[in-house]
Formats: C-alpha cells, sequence, structure tokens
C-alpha cells in the first residue's frame, strides 16, 4: 500500500478507544438507533421488470403479494373413460389416453437411459465437481493468504504510523509547553518591566 496516496481516518491497530466497554456500548447504541430509524426493504413493483415475460411477472406478483403457490393439477394425468357417447367425448378420451400413453413411454426410455448410461455420468459429473472444489479450495486458500499479507502490511504500516503520531504528539506537546512557559517568562519580564518603570 502507498500511504501517500491513501488516507486513513481510522487506525484499528493503533486507535483502541473501541475496547473501552463504555465506548463500545455508545457506538452499538448509535448504530441500533440508526438501522432503527431505515425502513424495511420492499420487493420493487413489478412494472419495471418481466415486460416480456408475462409467466415470470404474474410469479413475481404472486410473490409479492403473499400468495401461496396453487396445489399442482394431476387431473391431466387421469385416463378417465368418456363422459357421454358422443364422437368428441371418445376423441378426447382417445386423444387423453394416446398422450398417457407417449408420455409412459418417454419415461421407459429416459429409464434404460438412466440404467445403461447414468452411472457413467454421475461419476464424470462427481469428477467434475470434484475439480472445480478444488479448484475453489486453492483460490479460497491463495485469498486467504493474500488477505494475511494486506493485514500484516496495513499492521506495519499503521505501527509505523501510530510510532509517528506519538513523537508528532510528543513535539506538539514539548512545542505547547515551550509556548506556556515563553508566555509566562514574558509576563514576568514585562512585570518586572513596569516596576523598574514605576520605581524611576
Amino acid at each position: 500500500m502507498d500511504s501517500q496516496h491513501v488516507t486513513l481516518d481510522s487506525l484499528p491497530y493503533i486507535d483502541k478507544e473501541y475496547d473501552d466497554p463504555a465506548t463500545r456500548e455508545h457506538v452499538l447504541g448509535l448504530i441500533q438507533e440508526e438501522m432503527a430509524q431505515m425502513s424495511p426493504p420492499l420487493m420493487p413493483k413489478s412494472a419495471h421488470i418481466f415486460k416480456s415475460n408475462d409467466t415470470l411477472r404474474k410469479e413475481y406478483e404472486r410473490v409479492r403479494s403473499g400468495h401461496s403457490l396453487p396445489p399442482f393439477d394431476t387431473t391431466r394425468y387421469n385416463i378417465s373413460a368418456p363422459t357421454s357417447d358422443t364422437a368428441t367425448a371418445w376423441q378426447q378420451a382417445s386423444n387423453n389416453a394416446a398422450s398417457q400413453l407417449e408420455h409412459q413411454t418417454t419415461r421407459i426410455d429416459n429409464l434404460e437411459l438412466l440404467q445403461n448410461f447414468g452411472a457413467q455420468a454421475w461419476k464424470l459429473s462427481n469428477h467434475q465437481k470434484e475439480q472445480l472444489l478444488s479448484s475453489i479450495e486453492n483460490r479460497t486458500q491463495k485469498l486467504r493468504e493474500e488477505g494475511v499479507h494486506v493485514n500484516k502490511a496495513r499492521k506495519y504500516e499503521q505501527t509505523e504510523a501510530g510510532v509517528r503520531l506519538s513523537e508528532l504528539e510528543e513535539r506538539w506537546s514539548d512545542g505547547v509547553r515551550r509556548c506556556v512557559e515563553i508566555q509566562v517568562a514574558c509576563g514576568r519580564l514585562q512585570q518586572e518591566i513596569n516596576v523598574l518603570e514605576t520605581s524611576k
């Protein structure tokens, strides 16, 4: 870090005021007071989102209004006899039965594919996930090490700044003390001058 281009208004390794329980209580009280004045975040109105998708917009409005999800409709998966002896009713029942048969055929095909290739696909997926996990763990470790280095550098810089601040504070105190001594000496000299002038 280049301390010439960074303005630090807090030196947590140097400033120890927060270690005081009374100061900590005061700070936490201020935070709680500020949070009490904040309004809870609301979900934005749906007027500006999902303009091109009616389904998503309706679902968003349902979630925003707090309504529960409607139950899943399973009636279309039932195979029932025609309700009347008309050709239309028999045609609808026949179409429904054909649809259910096609659905079951697709399920059987999917189960056969899963039985033949599922184990290998599962192993491959696990291997890919393990590689991804290893990559994430390595990256996380690097970031932790970088964080440790940053904190060490920050602590070193703040410690150095603390020493410099202590020196400057001591010089300032010494300068103030000398100014007071000079003012006192000037006051005494003025008194002596006044005494000498009155004695003439």
